[in-house]
């Protein structure tokens, strides 16, 4: 359903349930994005959780230089997404929210290098998100004939991720605070986003593999393989021509001295390639074979360091490329044709420049220039 038409449905709901003197669904709408109450992830182990897999598995993590550029492929497309979720008021006290995202390929032309859509791909959703197992039958049923319930990942009841194995029980559901359900909304939207990226960014892979069999066109994505469905992991073919940019690093894979290792990688430098294993993999040592999530992974320095940026990583990225049988003949190529996005072109003034390619910068540019603000979105329901 689009947004507007979402909106105006449930504000329709309001009004005809408090003309019959129910005042259960109260609107209090809240143009500030809860996105940015969400705090950055950190994740504090003992337990090394980067497994090394050149020149051999389990070898010592350590960086190199880049061999020679042989231009067997160029960065030919990019993939990004954006995100927006909105408070929009309580029904029995659980709390109603809104999310939206948007994702897109774009392309730039090899003769001007002006940037534009590949073939319109382009990907947007709105949806309602509030625990409505937990709402009265009766109240359910309405969200659903009037469409505002549609599907089960809009319940934040329904724990069938596939991150939430150990998800909160019915029973602790019920005592759950507003907070607790605000955060769990949080973590959803961020779900949907995922998978409407992974959508859009096979769909714009595949037709650059049509186009060109050579796999000399690839798809750069803004954010890690991580957020891929384990069945497309296991699937590597239809990743063969994808490789995702990593801006953020919150987990040290191998510990404080890897980091430092990382921390003096120059320019056309990178580190060995290794397995990103979540830490149950890694403290069952898992190798590459037995993952859940195989890929191959490095960090590879784009930018000298930012002398204004607080981060210690400023200037690295890390890459992310499917587990492909010749994995190892593309590091290189891979880094190189990433290398690109960095010189002659650039993110400034985006505080990000020292990490941000400037195909995916383009892309989220374009994709905010999309979407209205949340003060005209939820204008409707005041």
């Amino acid at each position: 359903m689009a947004s507007d038409q979402l909106l105006s449905s449930l504000r329709s709901l309001a009004i005809g349930r408090k003309s019959l003197g129910d005042y259960n669904l109260i609107l209090r709408p809240n143009p500030t994005s809860e996105e940015q109450y969400e705090q950055s992830e950190t994740f504090d182990s003992y337990v090394e959780q980067g497994l090394v897999l050149e020149p051999r598995e389990n070898a010592p993590f350590d960086i190199r230089s880049l061999d020679n550029r042989q231009k067997r492929l160029k960065i030919a497309a990019f993939c990004d997404g954006v995100r927006s979720t909105y408070f929009l008021g309580y029904e029995n006290n659980y709390p109603i929210l809104y999310t939206r995202n948007a994702s897109a390929i774009r392309t730039r032309e090899e003769d001007t290098g002006y940037h534009g859509s590949l073939h319109k791909i382009y990907r947007q959703q709105a949806t309602l998100l509030a625990p409505f197992d937990l709402f009265p039958l009766p109240i359910r049923n309405v969200y659903e004939r009037l469409q505002l319930y549609a599907h089960r990942s809009a319940d934040l009841c329904w724990t069938g991720l596939e991150d939430e194995e150990n998800g909160p029980s019915y029973a602790e559901m019920v005592k759950m605070t507003s907070q607790s359900w605000h955060m769990r909304a949080r973590r959803r939207a961020r779900h949907l986003l995922d998978l409407s990226e992974q959508i859009t960014s096979i769909a714009g892979a595949r037709l650059l593999r049509e186009t060109d069999p050579s796999d000399a066109n690839w798809l750069l994505k803004d954010g890690s393989l991580v957020q891929f469905k384990r069945e497309y992991l296991h699937q590597r073919e239809a990743l063969r021509n994808i490789v995702s940019c990593v801006k953020t690093h919150p987990v040290a894979f191998f510990g404080i001295e890897g980091e430092c290792k990382i921390m003096e990688l120059e320019v056309g430098q990178r580190s060995v390639a290794f397995l990103p294993r979540p830490l149950r993999e890694a403290q069952k040592g898992y190798t590459l074979q037995q993952s859940y999530r195989p890929m191959v992974s490095w960090y590879l320095r784009v930018r000298p360091p930012n002398p204004h940026n607080s981060s210690l990583m400023s200037g690295i990225v890390r890459l992310d490329i499917a587990a492909v049988d010749d994995w190892p003949q593309w590091i290189d190529e891979v880094s190189w044709a990433v290398l690109d996005e960095f010189y002659g072109i650039s993110a400034m003034p985006d505080q990000r420049y020292d990490v941000m390619p400037y195909g995916i910068y383009d892309c989220e540019c374009f994709l905010k220039a999309q979407q209205i603000s949340g003060d005209l979105l939820l204008a409707q329901l005041r």
